[in-house]
């Protein structure tokens, strides 16, 4: 009998040593192959994804379609508790009491009770209108604000404490969107932004909106896939930006009121009608040129006078995305005007249009 703790006596030690290193060696092999052949795929997968192929890219690029094509159920329905629907009028039937016409839905803008919804036609009467909750809780407005330019109604219900919606900034460019309609969430994408408002307009009123796919009801809430508001839907069935909203924000909660900073013109800028100027000498057409035109002067003690193209304000060019900066919060501006083809310096007082 050999003792146990000794290897058999046919046995020769350094042989038995050497296949032990290589068992360990050859799991240690195996196991590479496979930590490597996964990491592969991986990359692969990630980084040339249209030329991979295997069952793991399949599952993860699945996984990242629908993830990008469906509203999250988290973000779905806190959002969700933060829309409200408005209704005009009600009706009865013996005791039985049921909503008239449903006019739109709106998003909480501050936590006392801030509704705003897309709401073009207004006729200045609040009393018989009615917003209800996704919880079934329902206000009378105690006070509402009309944005005649950009069709936007601002409603004032009960002092309690609301869930508020939280903005895309203005420099958002949004490509993929959700829209709320019949309670629900559905997908669909941007495609380009358009100017579709009438000519000629305040200054400094809303003009660009975002056309999208499909057809969708004026005054729909839109999101992005993070739950921030993106616009409305308006009736020409573009998105009307968010932004719109966010610049009179402030005012509205403390002030309670919308006020546009102006010029005091109407007209239209060079980006939605082109504008051009004939030669002096012979009368042909000349050059475009980049500015707003000026259609209208609203006070008869303003220095702008129709025909008049403003190309610039405190030095700079005009176009439709800085003037509101340009001109907001400031007493008068320096503008360069092009009148009868010739330019001129004037100091402008900025004025304040409901």
């Amino acid at each position: 009998m050999n003792p146990p703790h000794l290897p058999p006596k046919t046995s020769n030690l350094e042989s038995h040593r050497v296949w032990q290193r290589l068992k360990l060696l050859l799991g240690i092999t195996i196991f590479s192959l496979i930590v490597g052949a996964s990491g592969a795929s991986i990359m692969v997968g990630w980084i040339w994804p249209k030329f991979a192929e295997g069952d793991m890219w399949i599952a993860s690029y699945t996984r990242q379609g629908i993830s990008r094509a469906q509203l999250e159920s988290r973000v779905r329905e806190e959002v969700s508790e933060r829309v409200v629907s408005i209704y005009r009028g009600s009706l009865s039937i013996n005791t039985a009491n049921y909503f008239n016409k449903k006019i739109g839905d709106g998003i909480m803008l501050s936590s006392d009770g801030w509704i705003a919804l897309y709401q073009p036609q207004y006729d200045g009467n609040f009393k018989n209108i009615y917003v209800t909750e996704k919880s079934g809780n329902v206000y009378q407005p105690e006070n509402a604000i009309w944005d005649k330019y950009s069709g936007l109604l601002y409603l004032k219900i009960a002092n309690e404490q609301f869930k508020v919606f939280g903005f895309e900034d203005e420099k958002y460019n949004p490509d993929e969107v959700f829209i709320w309609q019949n309670n629900d969430w559905y997908r669909t994408q941007i495609l380009y932004p358009v100017f579709n408002y009438k000519i000629p307009h305040l200054d400094t009123a809303p003009i660009r909106s975002y056309s999208f796919e499909g057809s969708f009801g004026a005054g729909d809430v839109v999101i992005n896939n993070q739950g921030r508001s993106v616009g409305f839907v308006t009736a020409d069935n573009t998105v009307l930006p968010s932004y719109y909203i966010t610049r009179f924000l402030t005012k509205i909660l403390s002030g309670q009121t919308v006020l546009y900073p102006s010029l005091g013109v109407e007209g239209w800028f060079s980006e939605e009608q082109p504008i051009f100027v004939t030669n002096e000498e012979d009368g042909k057409i000349g050059k475009k040129v980049q500015g707003f035109l000026v259609s209208n002067s609203i006070s008869p003690s303003n220095l702008l006078r129709k025909g008049d193209i403003i190309l610039k304000i405190n030095g700079e060019i005009v176009a439709h995305d800085n003037l509101w900066y340009t001109i907001s919060d400031k007493e008068s501006v320096r503008v360069v005007v092009l009148r009868n083809q010739k330019e001129l310096n004037l100091t402008v007082k900025v004025q304040s249009v409901k």
